[in-house]
């Protein structure tokens, strides 16, 4: 019972932050790489393979497969791209701390939100602010150079208490 109890533990503190990369991910685009150049390059190896047979209907065969072969191919090396990094936004009227990932479509993708009042706590070093969300997990590093911005930022933090 405690090893289901354990498997099927889906608690907050369990999710790993959204901005550290996954191993496993990396491997699967890989694969999928490797996978899409080895269908495109089974296709072209279709026409150029010795002995092969110049019938009409074999022709239409391998006709239909080669290019069945080079769209999936070409299917799976354009979706072994890497997703877009995700940016940090900080809206200091709501005071809320936002990590967005912007689509290709033009639209963004809230990956995490934050409200000041939430972060587990925050840091200052010089133009950067380091910020770590309610689960103690680190957030992100925000380097400003525009001092207002920074001043504007440094006071939402220390009304709510996150900043000394």
């Amino acid at each position: 019972m405690t090893a289901s109890a354990e498997f099927m533990n889906t608690q907050p503190d369990a999710i790993e932050p959204v901005r550290m990369a996954g191993g496993g991910r990396m491997i699967v685009r890989g694969a999928q790489r490797l996978l899409g150049v080895s269908m495109t390059l089974a296709a072209l190896g279709l026409w150029l393979a010795p002995g092969a047979s110049w019938e009409s209907d074999v022709m239409l065969f391998k006709l239909i497969l080669s290019l069945t072969a080079v769209i999936a191919g070409l299917g799976l090396m354009g979706a072994s791209t890497a997703p877009r990094a995700p940016e940090i936004q900080i809206d200091t009227i709501r005071r809320e701390v936002r990590l967005v990932r912007r689509q290709r479509d033009g639209d963004d993708q809230v990956l995490q939100s934050c409200g000041f009042a939430k972060l587990s706590r925050a840091e200052q070093d010089g133009n950067s602010v380091f910020l770590w969300d309610q689960a103690g997990i680190f957030l992100a590093e925000v380097s400003l150079t525009d001092r207002k911005a920074l001043s504007s930022l440094v006071a939402g933090l220390r009304d709510v208490g996150k900043l000394a």
